[in-house]
């Protein structure tokens, strides 16, 4: 099995992919269509910022597409409820539906991890909170 190159520009996931798609330090992680997120998943995403960030040798503002999210188990949940990364300043959760809101809502009342996080329904909206927490 072929190592990961984590410098590279997206990783593709088992629910979806993450990508830096703005020459800014905003990674963007993107839930695909109709996914239920396991607790394979949620560790695999967090893995996978962390060693993103650490090959740019940055931190991490995290753009969470989650959209089209089937949903996500109780574990995953719980696995989410620890915090992300330490390379992680600061979270934008895009949300559309009932069930991206639901889970939206329950990762901001669940952030112990002291950063910034918020729901945003407009992806540009979104991005540029992401740069004002870049610039603070």
């Amino acid at each position: 099995m072929q190592a990961t190159d984590y410098k590279k520009e997206k990783i593709e996931l088992a629910s979806g992919y993450i990508y830096w798609p703005y020459g800014q330090p905003i990674l963007e992680q993107v839930v695909s269509k109709n996914y239920k997120v396991e607790t394979k998943d949620a560790q695999e995403i967090d893995q996978t910022m962390a060693r993103m960030a650490a090959a740019r040798g940055q931190a991490v503002y995290h753009l969470a597409d989650i959209r089209q999210i089937k949903g996500g188990s109780a574990e995953a949940r719980k696995q989410f409820n620890e915090g992300p990364p330490a390379c992680v300043r600061a979270t934008a959760v895009l949300i559309s539906g009932a069930v991206s809101r639901l889970l939206g809502n329950f990762l901001i009342q669940l952030n112990h991890a002291d950063i910034p996080i918020r729901l945003f329904v407009d992806r540009e909206e979104a991005i540029k909170w992401l740069l004002e927490q870049v610039e603070e």
